[in-house]
């Protein structure tokens, strides 16, 4: 994920190609008109193939008195709702449409949930409306909604998959992002800030991120700075360290990228999930350290991109020579390579996975959550040649994770390895062929594919799974 300062979320930018390790697939925009009759004064859709365009199935014919209460209980009961407004002469239809909006606000929330069929709705002046969201990478064109007559009424319908979750905000004419005020349910994102939230009927998550009365926390340090002569300048981190610690002894260590989100309440949270999940007895207790992308004194400059894209190399020689000697000199770790961890997400799930593939002698265990492995493979929808070239200066260090074993001088990384990802066309695309090829060359490998997308709620979702596989308390 990519942190912008624009309150405009911009999408990622992903390759389209068969990569070797992401196989990413295009994104599909499921979205598209209603029926003619309540599309009224709305602006035409971009144009979508047909796997790309949902729309409402079709009502019964006729088109009924807009008179008596409104009842929805499927989706030809709204329909229905909708011919009668889109029917009726203007004063009529708003109070038709002002009375459906209370109506579906009351009875249903917003989004309207009705099975896989998700109604996003908006009631406002504007030319034209839509939704973007993790379905559609935060891209535009977004789902595009219909005016329902000449109403202030605005409907988008989507299919979702069973079971899934999704992020989104409504955009006006093209330009103005706006929280739904009509969905108390959100989520904050550093690339998008506070989003909106729809869940369906059936999907699950275990989330070990809310505080527990009778835990004992585990204390996290205020900034610590090393200077770094591989990066040439100097880093900020926080280290956490278990309830007491001071009586215990060879501590394993996990190292987290971009460890000024994972330490936010509000997106990473890993603190507390680290307290409920030691406490519970499922985690050994372990000493994580977060590193801060961010330059020390100025959080609004993230220097994350520079690190992880443009100078993968110097950015790997400065944690696996420089932060880890200096932890193991300062606290009571396990100085071995097998009880050492390190874990990103998006462009830091990527950083994370060139660190272990390039220096396995340092660190056996790897969290990958929705690596954007697509770099190694498409540099040239990166931002610029810096960042192009060093994709190229890590491809020699991935592929030899997958080509290793074959003859006698290529022994496989002694390398255990988390990956987590969503819904690949809302994500960073299909992970099954990587796995499968990884667990051919005898790696162990705990893959978690999740219906959402590229969000901080699905990677805060799996970092118990993830403490589990690589510090569980067997």
């Amino acid at each position: 994920m990519r942190t912008a300062t624009s309150t405009a979320p911009t999408p990622a930018r992903r390759g389209s190609s068969a990569l070797r390790w992401s196989g990413l697939a295009a994104f599909v925009l499921a979205g598209g008109l209603l029926v003619s009759a309540c599309a009224g004064g709305a602006s035409p859709a971009p144009e979508a193939t047909p796997a790309e365009r949902a729309s409402l199935p079709a009502t019964p014919s006729g088109t009924p008195s807009a008179t008596g209460p409104i009842a929805i209980r499927t989706l030809d009961d709204l329909q229905l709702v909708l011919r009668q407004i889109a029917a009726a002469r203007s004063a009529d239809a708003q109070a038709r449409a002002d009375e459906l909006w209370k109506v579906l606000v009351r009875d249903h929330g917003v989004p309207v949930v009705l099975g896989h069929d998700v109604l996003f709705v908006y009631k406002g002046e504007a030319e034209q409306v839509e939704w973007r969201g993790s379905f559609n990478g935060w891209g535009a064109p977004g789902l595009a909604g219909s005016r329902v007559g000449v109403t202030d009424l605005w409907i988008g319908y989507l299919k979702l998959p069973a079971a899934s979750r999704v992020e989104y905000k409504i955009v006006l004419d093209g330009e103005t992002w706006l929280v739904d005020p009509a969905n108390p349910a959100t989520a904050y994102s550093g690339l998008t800030g506070v989003n909106n939230v729809v869940t369906l009927p059936d999907f699950t998550v275990t989330d070990e991120s809310r505080e527990r009365s009778g835990v004992t926390p585990g204390t996290l340090t205020g900034d610590l700075s090393i200077a770094s002569r591989q990066l040439g300048y100097t880093v900020d981190y926080w280290v956490y360290l278990p309830a007491g610690y001071d009586e215990l002894e060879r501590l394993p260590v996990l190292y987290v990228l971009d460890g000024n989100d994972f330490v936010d309440g509000r997106m990473g949270a890993l603190p507390t999930v680290l307290d409920n999940m030691i406490a519970s007895g499922r985690v050994q207790p372990l000493i994580v350290v977060f590193t801060d992308a961010r330059e020390p004194g100025d959080p609004h400059h993230n220097r994350r991109e520079d690190e992880f894209l443009s100078h993968p190399v110097e950015h790997a020689r400065f944690i696996a020579d420089e932060l880890v000697p200096a932890i193991d000199g300062a606290y009571r770790t396990d100085p071995d390579a097998g009880a050492r961890a390190i874990a990103g997400v998006s462009y830091g799930g990527l950083a994370a996975t060139f660190i272990a593939a390039s220096r396995p002698a340092v660190f056996h265990g790897l969290a990958a959550f929705s690596p954007s492995l697509w770099v190694v493979d498409s540099p040239q929808y990166l931002a610029d040649e810096q960042q192009a070239a060093g994709a190229r200066r890590m491809q020699p260090a991935l592929d030899a994770v997958t080509t290793c074993g074959s003859d006698a001088d290529s022994a496989c990384a002694p390398i255990r390895i988390f990956l987590g990802a969503g819904i690949p066309d809302w994500d960073v695309g299909d992970f099954s062929s990587l796995v499968r090829v990884l667990e051919r060359q005898g790696y162990s490998v705990d893959f978690h594919q999740v219906r959402e997308g590229h969000t901080w709620a699905q990677w805060r979702g799996l970092a118990d799974e993830m403490l589990v596989f690589l510090f569980g308390a067997d």
